[in-house]
C-alpha cells in the first residue's frame, strides 16, 4: 500500500497509545482519565511508526474525529464499532 502522509505527534500531545480493546457488547473502547470528559479527539491509525527523540513519525492509514464520554465516576471513553478491535491507535486531543 502507498504511503499518503506522515505526521510527526509530539510525546506530551499524545494521551493514548495503545490496541483498541474489546467490550463484553463486541464493540470497540478506549478508557482515558476524566480530565478529557467532553473534549473531541483525534484517533490516529497508524500503518508504520517511527520512534525519535521529542514524539513519533507515523505513516497514517486512518484518522477518525470522536468524542470523549463518560465511562463511571472516574474515567471516560471512546468508542469504536467492532471493526477497530485490536488495532493499534493513538489519541491525540484536538486543539480547545
Amino acid at each position: 500500500m502507498a504511503k499518503l502522509f506522515s505526521l510527526k505527534l509530539n510525546n506530551k500531545d499524545i494521551i493514548y497509545d495503545d490496541k483498541v480493546k474489546k467490550t463484553y457488547g463486541g464493540q470497540g473502547v478506549v478508557r482515558l482519565n476524566d480530565k478529557f470528559l467532553g473534549k473531541r479527539a483525534y484517533v490516529v491509525f497508524p500503518m508504520n511508526r517511527e520512534d525519535t527523540e521529542d514524539g513519533i513519525i507515523v505513516d497514517i492509514d486512518e484518522i477518525l474525529s470522536k468524542g470523549i464520554r463518560p465511562n463511571n465516576d472516574h474515567t471516560s471513553k471512546v468508542i469504536f464499532s467492532k471493526d477497530y478491535v485490536g488495532r493499534k491507535c493513538i489519541i491525540v486531543l484536538q486543539e480547545d
